[in-house]
């Protein structure tokens, strides 16, 4: 009864779907399996018949580790195309008729260690790409947060909600940063350094901007209906120029409120905030 049972059991397992494989309900079905071998009677552990039925269920526990791990849902084509090129077995797994069988076909045990590393690396690489894909979602939502300027409208930035994106962006780039250095990212470096550039230059961006906006506020106090304007004509039509751009700058933050996309998503902000931080600092420089 016990060799039917097994070979039964065995051979039964051989045609199960892999997407409906479960590895546990087999591990106990097998320790059972043994517990029953064990229990036999001693003349009969020398019997060749039981020695191949042991052999059979060592031979499929041994693999069930190996296949637990290539069950899991970490699992992409390219790493199955990574084991059919170790083993030099093609998996359909996409069929909906791949079952054990097509598996258990290759001889995993001869590639035990090579199977489990990238096994192990689809584990890893899932995790990348899920805290990848948080950074992108966190920056997908941020927005910048505007203050109304005496009665000229919103044209500030809010300064305490716009120190937080800052912040949020270093904590991002602290992430980014060790998803970088970490040996597994092969898929997603490119994503990863995308990000690093996008978030760094926003971070650079940011700093640029809140420093003409101070100094602009400064300035439009100087020369907007003072007597300043009246002795420097020159500069106050500078400044002007300046005062232009600026409202420029703010109308198409609220248009392109989104952080990253209103910071990197053209070169707008890139160039024209050094020129008009250079323009500001003239106006200063001749008061």
């Amino acid at each position: 009864g016990l060799y039917n049972a097994v070979l039964n059991g065995i051979n039964g397992y051989y045609d199960i779907l892999w997407t409906e494989v479960d590895i546990e309900k087999i591990n106990n079905e097998l320790l059972d399996f043994q517990n029953r071998c064990r229990k036999l009677p001693k003349a009969l552990k020398e019997w060749q018949a039981f020695l191949d039925l042991k052999k059979k269920i060592d031979d499929f526990n041994e693999s069930c580790p190996l296949l637990e791990m290539m069950a899991n849902r970490a699992m992409k084509q390219r790493h199955w195309d990574r084991i059919a090129t170790t083993t030099g077995v093609t998996f359909e797994v996409e069929s909906e008729s791949f079952c054990l069988r097509n598996i258990m076909e290759a001889d995993l045990l001869a590639f035990k260690e090579d199977i489990e590393d990238i096994c192990i690396s689809a584990v890893k690489e899932k995790d990348i790409e899920a805290k990848l894909a948080q950074v992108v979602a966190d920056w997908s939502l941020q927005e910048f947060q505007f203050a109304a300027f005496k009665a000229r409208g919103e044209l500030l930035l809010k300064g305490g909600e716009t120190s937080e994106i800052v912040a949020l962006m270093e904590d991002s780039l602290m992430i980014l940063g060790s998803l970088l250095s970490n040996r597994y990212n092969a898929p997603f470096k490119k994503d990863i350094q995308s990000w690093v550039q996008k978030l760094s230059n926003s971070s650079d961006i940011i700093e640029n901007w809140l420093v003409v906006q101070n100094l602009w506020v400064y300035l439009e106090a100087v020369f907007v209906g003072g007597d300043i304007a009246k002795q420097l004509p020159q500069e106050a039509k500078r400044f002007q120029n300046i005062d232009k751009s600026w409202v420029k700058i703010m109308t198409r933050a609220h248009e392109t409120p989104n952080v990253v996309q209103c910071c990197v998503g053209d070169e707008t902000l890139g160039q024209l905030l050094p020129h008009l931080l250079e323009q500001l600092e003239l106006c200063q420089k001749s008061l």
